[in-house]
């Protein structure tokens, strides 16, 4: 058997929509292999993926990883004295995103009006008694960013983090989106894998699986860095059925 795994914001999710090829490409696609998502997004946040019926979801950058019922097959959080640090540190220059265990509600310290599981926080204390997979830094601008990925990754040696353009996805060391691909794998006893992801926070999936894929909009450091450059995942789909 084989699979093919997929970043969701930008690569299969564009305004909260998934491309009718795409869609069509994906449902084809597993009347004979798998298909899941490969994604920073927490539990709570899948409700623009409900065309399709996903095989997989390795979310919260490889800290949950659960089957095609959303039934866990492994996961690692962090330890809440580190995220609440993380938390007091950066809410005065970031919105923040706190990554979860609860599929009902999405806690942030940003609006977002599309999002109907909401819950707007000002402090840590709100949801201290939630099992924490991750917390996400969103900032102005990509060079901010970047500084900022240095210096949690240098400071908090117990977590790691991962930059998607202006925001930063930090979940406990050792898990990355690669680390959920190798999981996949060994759980289904995959022949083969193959990843499609548009950002820096990618790579650690393409780089690990059998065929990787980017698109040719993707930054220049992405694409020097896998397989092969697309326009959609319509077309990455019709390669793979060419490989075989």
């Amino acid at each position: 058997m084989k699979a093919l795994a997929s970043d969701i914001d930008g690569t299969l999710v564009f305004n909260q929509q998934i491309k009718k090829q795409d869609r069509e490409a994906i449902e084809k696609y597993q009347k004979e292999h798998l298909f899941g998502v490969c994604s920073g997004r927490p539990r709570c946040a899948l409700f623009d993926l409900k065309q399709l019926k996903l095989d997989f979801y390795i979310l919260s950058s490889g800290a949950v990883i659960l089957d095609k019922d959303l039934n866990i097959i492994q996961d690692f959080p962090m330890k809440k004295e580190i995220v609440q640090q993380i938390f007091n540190e950066y809410h005065q220059h970031a919105q923040i995103i706190l990554q979860t265990g609860n599929a009902d509600v999405f806690y942030a310290t940003l609006k977002e009006d599309y999002n109907p599981k909401l819950k707007v926080i000002s402090s840590f204390k709100e949801v201290e008694h939630e099992i924490i997979y991750g917390i996400s830094l969103i900032f102005k601008d990509d060079k901010t960013t970047k500084k900022v990925r240095f210096e949690i990754n240098q400071k908090y040696q117990e977590v790691e983090g991962f930059q998607n353009r202006n925001s930063i996805d930090i979940v406990r060391k050792g898990c990355s989106k690669g680390t959920g691909i190798k999981i996949i794998e060994d759980h289904y006893q995959l022949e083969k894998m193959a990843g499609i992801g548009d950002s820096y926070n990618d790579l650690p999936m393409l780089k690990v699986v059998d065929t990787a894929f980017t698109f040719k909009t993707s930054p220049q450091e992405i694409q020097k860095q896998v397989h092969y450059c697309v326009n959609d995942i319509a077309e990455a789909i019709a390669l793979l059925e060419v490989e075989k």
